[in-house]
């Protein structure tokens, strides 16, 4: 899910089923990413083509969501879709980023649309830039959610803890702004480390404290050829949801054609969740993922 997820005129319908017995609520501790740094070491994070400039926990997976659609019936078109999101310090971040001609009308739009169910807050004031905060409970795990205009762009930060306070939130906040002409770009080759975990530091959902929560999960769509081709079936992936918040050791258990595997992959990667706890500490789950693809 995306947590909100488009609707895309013509598109496909997609039923994802996730196993959501394997997975549980609870209160999150103090956890790690990526490296195991100090809460101190947030990295500066400016993307290519993007226009603000961020202070993040860690590094993001990178999801490029299918674009140059109309969003909606005489709606505004969407010209590039992408979403940042990471994990550390029991904090759960995602940028979603939609180009646009004319953003003021696509946020118009995707306010209706994306953020139906989520109650609207407040106006605030983020470093200089008007926005809107709104309250979701996406999944079942408290989101909140910042939304925001700028020249070629709208924006949502959306964040998610498990703790009732978390210094993380306001740290990531007071790092967003626009970027400068001084700002130095992210290197694109700068991506989580997320290495296969080995077979003995895997748990069972029934052998642990606390089952691995999801607070974000993007849904894949069809590929331009598997949607021509009128495609329906299942992707069946097996997977670890690693003690650092990233997902490793992605395994097919069935595929599809025409490309259909390879995205259910790689919006598999970009699922964020709070890792599973055995004792009190973070450890790797593994898990199974059905994803059911059917045309309307």
């Amino acid at each position: 899910m995306k947590g909100p997820t488009l609707t895309r005129s013509g598109f496909s319908y997609i039923l994802v089923l996730f196993l959501l017995s394997q997975f549980g609520f609870g209160k999150a501790q103090p956890l790690h990413a990526l490296p195991a740094d100090s809460e101190t070491d947030w990295i500066p994070f400016v993307p290519d083509g993007e226009e603000f400039s961020a202070m993040i926990p860690a590094l993001p997976t990178i999801l490029n969501e299918p674009a140059n659609y109309i969003y909606r019936k005489d709606g505004e078109k969407v010209l590039q879709h992408r979403d940042y999101s990471g994990y550390k310090d029991g904090l759960v971040f995602i940028i979603e980023s939609y180009k646009a001609a004319r953003p003021q009308k696509l946020m118009d739009a995707l306010i209706e649309g994306e953020l139906r169910g989520a109650t609207f807050e407040r106006e605030i004031t983020l470093n200089g830039l008007n926005a809107r905060q709104y309250r979701s409970n996406y999944l079942k795990v408290p989101l909140r959610i910042i939304g925001f205009v700028t020249k070629e762009h709208v924006y949502f930060l959306k964040l998610a803890t498990l703790a009732e306070t978390n210094s993380a939130v306001d740290k990531f906040l007071a790092g967003f702004r626009l970027r400068t002409p001084q700002d130095k770009e992210h290197s694109p080759d700068l991506i989580p480390a997320t290495a296969d975990i080995k077979q003995d530091d895997i748990f069972s959902p029934q052998d642990l404290t606390r089952k691995a929560v999801i607070a974000w999960k993007p849904i894949p769509s069809y590929t331009e050829k598997a949607r021509v081709n009128g495609l329906i079936g299942s992707v069946i992936l097996e997977a670890v949801f690693a003690a650092n918040g990233y997902v490793t050791n992605i395994k097919v258990i069935n595929g599809m054609k025409d490309g259909m595997t390879e995205r259910a992959i790689e919006y598999t990667r970009n699922i964020r969740f709070f890792p599973a706890e055995k004792d009190g500490k973070p450890v790797s789950q593994s898990t199974r993922l059905e994803y059911k693809f059917n045309l309307y």
